[in-house]
């Protein structure tokens, strides 16, 4: 699909978020603490699926930690980091 720049990857993050993983009534923006918001486990899982679908990542197993994984912006970077340098 080709590097996304950081703001895409965002909106896409968040897309997937709120169609796929949180109840329609529940808020989040690119700030939101997820875990707070209700992440759990396999909520995670889906979201690495989707990353590796989207954007042809697998993100380390040693960057799967609760503080890239607790907000769409800290996700993206990781994101956008690994792009430039897979």
């Amino acid at each position: 699909m080709g590097d996304m720049g950081f703001e895409e990857i965002e909106e896409a993050l968040l897309a997937f978020l709120k169609n796929e993983i949180f109840d329609p009534g529940v808020e989040i923006c690119a700030e939101t603490h997820l875990i707070a918001a209700g992440l759990d486990s396999f909520s995670l899982l889906r979201i690495l699926v989707f990353i590796e679908k989207t954007f042809g990542l697998r993100i380390p197993e040693a960057e799967i930690n609760e503080d890239r994984m607790s907000s769409v912006k800290n996700m993206a970077g990781l994101i956008d980091a690994l792009q430039q340098n897979p």
